[in-house]
């Protein structure tokens, strides 16, 4: 399973330490604000890619809701017959060119990079940090030791007992 995961770990954490390192010089390197930026620059980066599947989802639901009546009378029309009833659907499905199930295409292409994310971000919170992809142990070390809002970044909402962690207020 690894060899399919390690391309995305390497992905997300290498755009998490690209975007640190072009950070750095404005905020400092072990600055909490650096990393916390560059896990939201990662997450928009995601999002602006998956822009196209987005699209694609919301043509394929308007086109299901055109259809709408179709299916219904297809439904009512062949209620005692599963297998005809499949059958007619999938020849409307064809006929107009769409697909059911492209709505779940979104979610299926973000699965991964988030769980991939989720990795990433779980090795910073190991004590020791370690490092996973492209994010060294030293990059590791120092996102565990970064502060954002007064809350470490490495710390976890059900592992700490800090005010600062659950409730994080800028002061």
């Amino acid at each position: 399973m690894g060899f399919i995961l390690n391309p995305l770990y390497n992905f997300v954490s290498g755009v998490i330490v690209g975007i640190h390192y072009l950070l750095s010089p404005i905020f400092g390197f072990d600055s909490g604000v650096t990393w916390a930026l560059s896990i939201v620059g990662l997450v928009v980066l995601i999002r602006i890619i998956l822009i196209p599947l987005f699209v694609k989802q919301i043509k394929s639901q308007r086109a299901l809701t055109a259809l709408q009546p179709h299916m219904k009378e297809i439904q009512k029309k062949y209620k005692d017959d599963r297998q005809k009833q499949s059958e007619e659907m999938m020849k409307l499905y064809k006929e107009h060119k769409t697909n059911p199930l492209a709505s779940c295409f979104p979610i299926l292409a973000q699965a991964p990079i988030f769980f991939a994310l989720f990795t990433v971000l779980n090795a910073i919170g190991k004590n020791p940090p370690e490092g996973k992809g492209v994010l060294t142990a030293t990059d590791a070390a120092s996102a565990a030791q970064a502060e954002f809002f007064g809350a470490p970044i490495s710390e976890t909402f059900l592992g700490t007992s800090s005010g600062t962690v659950k409730i994080s207020v800028p002061p």
